[in-house]
């Protein structure tokens, strides 16, 4: 998740085409046709040993980038060995980190919370991270495989095994939920909706507090890797396996928009303009502009990058960051959108 300070506003108009609903019932088998290719379990592919970055700025950091999380014109980039959160801030191409924040061997992958927080699973709890590097620990609450922070604080944890737990900001458990087979992503969006995300078998789902389970299920792709805020009322997610772009609204979650895009994309990140979606290959080694204003995903910009590009982000300022999974550190670039390439 690419959280920013700023909001914006609106879904774009063209956001019509494609609507599928469907039932809530009492588990995902049931909700979901049995009929359709689902292959799931999306992780990102091995890329080409050769890649060749062009323009921007590469910085190298400690060991491999895991994740990267924009709060306004801070980012953090969380590093795997040792397991940190590098953070700093950025300025054009210039990354200037100045505060390290060590994190659990067994930290999950880091996203930004709604209060501008930036928050990581382990496997008892939480760290969540101001932008400003100060950290705290909420533990005791076992196993951790997904967080989010909503604006006022509250915590939301998944579990392995398909668990959505509402938690006060101490963690203390408020409600929780079942019926996913897993909980991946937890993905909070202005409208204050809530979805995550399943990978083993590739579903997508809205998450009602007030319920006892997770519902509506949507398929999502062949399978789904990433999924990050897009507008007000609407979401991007990456279809790994079957190399394209999903585009959901919210409240409940509703497919509107599917197209090719290069091989084996993974990290997905929106742009402040609110009309354009970046994503990297991990097939190409490279990281891509989609225009989504007029609804039918028009091809901006291709840029070859880092080797292993499995984390994203964009900061208000518009400086579009990809990080290496493979060590070559990151790679900053202030792109030209002016024109299309297809």
């Amino acid at each position: 998740m690419n959280r920013r300070v700023l909001r914006r506003s609106g879904v774009p108009a063209a956001l019509l085409a494609l609507v599928v609903v469907l039932s809530a019932c009492s588990t995902p088998t049931d909700q979901l046709d049995e009929s359709q290719l689902v292959q799931g379990d999306a992780a990102p592919v091995e890329s080409p040993q050769q890649s060749d970055p062009k323009g921007g700025e590469l910085v190298a950091v400690p060991g491999s980038v895991r994740a990267l999380v924009a709060v306004g014109d801070r980012l953090a980039a969380q590093t795997v060995r040792p397991p940190s959160l590098e953070i700093g801030t950025v300025e054009g191409t210039q990354w200037s980190p100045d505060v390290t924040v060590e994190l659990p061997e067994s930290a999950g992958v880091a996203t930004g919370g709604d209060d501008g927080s930036i928050v990581v699973p382990y496997d008892d709890g939480v760290v969540v991270v101001s932008p400003d590097g100060d950290s705290r620990e909420v533990s005791g609450l076992g196993p951790v495989s997904a967080a989010a922070v909503t604006a006022d604080g509250q915590l939301v944890t998944g579990t392995a095994d398909g668990d959505i737990v509402f938690r006060d900001a101490e963690g203390t458990e408020v409600n929780r939920l079942g019926g996913l087979s897993a909980v991946d992503v937890l993905e909070l969006s202005r409208d204050g909706s809530i979805s995550a995300l399943s990978r083993p078998d590739s579903v997508i789902a809205s998450i009602d507090p007030d319920e006892g389970q997770a519902g509506p299920l949507l398929r999502a792709g062949r399978g789904a890797g990433m999924v990050d805020e897009f507008s007000e009322q609407s979401l991007v997610a990456s279809d790994t396996v079957g190399s394209t772009l999903l585009v959901y609204s919210t409240s409940p979650v509703r497919l509107h928009q599917q197209f090719p895009v290069a091989a084996s994309p993974w990290a997905v990140a929106s742009a402040p303009s609110g009309e354009v979606v970046w994503m990297t290959s991990t097939g190409t080694n490279t990281v891509q502009a989609y225009d989504l204003g007029d609804g039918i995903g028009t091809l901006l910009t291709e840029i070859p990058t880092v080797r292993q590009p499995d984390a994203l982000a964009v900061t208000d300022s518009g400086t579009v960051v990809v990080g290496s999974g493979d060590g070559a550190g990151l790679h900053l670039i202030r792109p030209d959108l002016s024109e299309s390439v297809g």
